[in-house]
């Protein structure tokens, strides 16, 4: 659907830039952004709203629009049905330095209100919470902008004299429950990162801070090392790191996999330049019922990383890696571990160069891999992105694209965006099959991607 000059959309889910179709809840809409500019060199039209998959209201996090011929610039958002939503457009400079500004633009015509087409499906959520307040009640976000109270009630005694065990269920359009427990009086229970709580389970529990899924057993994941795994495509022998989600060796089920470059920067905090914490993350997130668990193997990189993970187009030999991976590497693990092998559940991973060739190995060999992140990925390089520009749309792959805006080269900010208008101008949508972010502020390094994790591994395996 199309609306000229305002768009018509819906909100999918609060304080999540995900994007991914949700049956259980509600359908999802492509809306088409259009909107006519004349603008000055350095400068592009910005779509904001109060979705977050259109900004959230934070013009830092608007929605850059794609330029075409006249003046034209225009997008197309996966929003869900049937809530109402407001947007605007605006002029905003393109510098990186003052992205995060938000004295930076200028309002191009009136706010506008919309409604997307179609029916949504309130979900229900209970939620367990343990606390010594007389009368606690939970506050949530039932529509944008839309926040309800209702008072807990009790279920039983705490840990504790004086501590008791509370019981509260909401109904809310936003696929998720977004959260904070408070007294009545003005004292509030935030999380540590001062914004709500959220959880996607149907049933949490929350207790010291600390959320889970209430059907989810606490326990972490295992990692296992394989040293000196040789591989006759790339004519040389590494480690493999290989995360096992919590329940792995009880329940018998089968996993998605998500394959990871420079392995031996993942896991531990000794890790390489302070590692990732991939395992934390995931346990983090299994727990708390955001994400479907799944198997991480980390493939260590070699003194020939350069040649690995630049494609031929470029000058390397990133086909030799690919044959080392759909080859060697995933069939021993389909062979070793218990797998979902098909391409829509496996993925690849990885930033700077390692970035770079996820694209490429998902885009060349859909048929292998179905999601991929990209985290500031070395899109300088362009003689695989030309070839990209020129091959057709892959339209079952689910993308993640990122990127910093800080240091030398603002951690390729520019480059990004002319991928992800690439994929766009192929029929991709953005916060469906493709996501896109930048991380105001942050540089090309580990401590910048570990932070941005965990929204890259909700947006490739949200759960079932």
């Amino acid at each position: 659907m199309t609306g000229r000059g305002t768009g018509r959309s819906a909100f999918l889910l609060f304080g999540l830039l995900l994007g991914l179709p949700l049956p259980l809840w509600g359908e999802e809409v492509p809306v088409r952004f259009e909107h006519v500019q004349r603008t000055r060199w350095g400068e592009s039209v910005y779509l904001l709203g109060d979705a977050p998959q259109l900004g959230g209201g934070d013009l830092a996090r608007a929605r850059r629009m794609v330029p075409g011929a006249n003046g034209r610039w225009e997008l197309t958002v996966s929003l869900p049905a049937g809530l109402r939503y407001r947007h605007s457009f605006w002029v905003r400079s393109n510098d990186p330095d003052r992205l995060a500004d938000p004295s930076n633009g200028v309002l191009a015509g009136a706010e506008r209100s919309d409604v997307v087409p179609g029916a949504a499906v309130p979900r229900s959520h209970r939620l367990r919470y343990t606390s010594g307040w007389a009368a606690p009640r939970l506050r949530y976000l039932f529509a944008p902008g839309e926040a309800r109270d209702v008072f807990f009630r009790r279920i039983g005694p705490g840990r504790a004299p004086g501590e008791w065990r509370w019981e509260a269920e909401a109904s809310t359009l936003l696929g998720e429950l977004a959260f904070l427990p408070h007294d009545g009086t003005g004292s509030v229970d935030r999380p540590p990162d001062g914004g709500f709580y959220r959880t996607r389970a149907v049933s949490s529990e929350l207790e010291d801070g600390r959320l889970r899924a209430a059907s989810t057993a606490p326990g972490r994941g295992r990692v296992v090392r394989v040293d000196g795994w040789w591989s006759r495509h790339t004519g040389n022998a590494r480690s493999i790191f290989i995360y096992l989600p919590p329940g792995y060796d009880r329940d018998g089920r089968r996993y998605p996999v998500l394959y990871m470059h420079d392995g031996q920067n993942l896991f531990g905090p000794d890790a390489l330049f302070g590692g990732w914490r991939v395992g934390e993350t995931c346990d983090r997130l299994i727990a708390e019922g955001a994400i479907e668990p799944f198997i991480v193997v980390g493939v260590a990189n070699t003194p020939s990383r350069m040649q690995e993970y630049v494609p031929e187009a470029d000058g390397g030999e990133a086909s030799h890696y690919a044959r080392f991976l759909r080859e060697e590497l995933k069939p021993w693990i389909d062979r070793s571990l218990r797998t979902r092998p098909g391409a829509r559940d496996t993925g690849v991973c990885g930033s700077s160069l390692g970035g770079l060739v996820s694209l490429y190995l998902a885009w060349e060999h859909p048929d292998t891999f179905g999601r991929v992140a990209s985290l500031s990925g070395s899109f300088w390089l362009r003689g695989w992105v030309q070839a990209l520009e020129r091959s057709p749309a892959r339209p079952r792959l689910r993308i993640w694209l990122d990127s910093g805006s800080a240091g030398a080269s603002h951690d390729s900010l520019e480059d990004t965006f002319y991928v992800r208008d690439l994929l766009l101008r192929k029929g991709y949508v953005l916060a469906g099959s493709l996501e896109h972010e930048v991380d105001h502020g942050a540089g090309h390094s580990e401590p910048y991607w570990r932070a941005r994790l965990g929204r890259v591994f909700r947006f490739l395996f949200p759960p079932r």
